[in-house]
């Protein structure tokens, strides 16, 4: 299994994420038209550390986790459940996690073409894992 596919598992599995958004977890970008709340993803950076031999194993990937909702409190809620869920050390179909950590959130909003405000957590994350 690849890292955005297991990251993506992880976090649907997790029954504290599930019960807030069920599947709506999405790279990059939010299906047009989804229901909030719902989480997208992106990797910010994915160094690729080497030795004399070639390149290690394990690596520590930026990613960023926006978690959108029609509320703050709600938004902040879904923050604290998915950076929960990607915490701990992990194997998921075989693709091994070690520990992560938060390396920033920040208050985030925007008005959408309706009007409506809509409310982001933007997480960012170190994730460990070996492989790609």
């Amino acid at each position: 299994m690849d890292f955005q596919t297991a990251v993506r598992a992880r976090l649907i599995a997790d029954g504290a994420v599930a019960a807030i958004v069920a599947a709506r977890v999405y790279w990059v970008e939010r299906a047009k038209g989804s229901d909030l709340p719902a989480i997208t993803i992106q990797v910010i950076s994915d160094p690729r550390p080497a030795h004399l031999k070639g390149l290690d194993g394990a690596r520590g990937t930026r990613v960023q986790l926006d978690c959108w909702a029609l509320s703050y409190g709600a938004a902040l809620a879904l923050a604290r459940a998915a950076i929960a869920a990607l915490l701990d050390p992990a194997t998921v179909s075989g693709k091994r996690f070690g520990n992560a950590r938060v390396d920033g959130q920040r208050d985030l909003s925007e008005t959408v073409a309706d009007g409506t405000l809509v409310h982001r957590q933007s997480v960012d994350l170190i994730l460990w894992h070996v492989g790609d």
